[in-house]
């Protein structure tokens, strides 16, 4: 397992080892290995990388994009956007940095196969996020 992160904001405190611990957990419980590379990112790079992929000139949470699945392992690259989990954490109760790994943790489901574009596969995902995140001690209502 390979797990590179780059903090490219600084609205969210997030040291590396908790977004680690958090993936680490996931594809334990997935039965997965992984080589990712995550970004921590801001709105405007956030809204720049969204309408430059998939053309949408708005801000996001999480962009996913899938490089390779070997089967044993997925490659791919997680991007969240801590600025805003930061106004959605205010608005919840719960922190900034839980919300945060929330969106990792949604991205990297996506890596692995799973889609929310249906209301059943939103809830499969749904119930995952929160056993994944239960599981690391980030239990956040999805």
């Amino acid at each position: 397992m390979r797990i590179e992160i780059a903090n490219r904001q600084k609205s969210v405190q997030c040291p590396p080892k908790v977004v680690r611990k958090v993936l680490r957990e996931a594809l334990k419980l997935e039965g997965r290995d992984a080589e990712l590379s995550v970004a921590l990112v801001g709105d405007a790079e956030m809204t720049d990388l969204n309408r430059r992929f998939l053309g949408r000139d708005k801000v996001t949470d999480v962009l996913a994009f899938p490089y390779e699945d070997r089967g044993d392992a997925v490659v791919g690259e997680i991007v969240a956007n801590a600025e805003l989990a930061a106004r959605e954490a205010a608005q919840r109760a719960h922190s900034a940095q839980d919300e945060l790994m929330l969106y990792v943790v949604h991205g990297l489901l996506h890596l692995l196969g799973y889609d929310d574009h249906r209301l059943a596969d939103r809830r499969r995902m749904r119930e995952r996020e929160q056993v994944i995140l239960d599981s690391a001690g980030h239990a956040v209502e999805s």
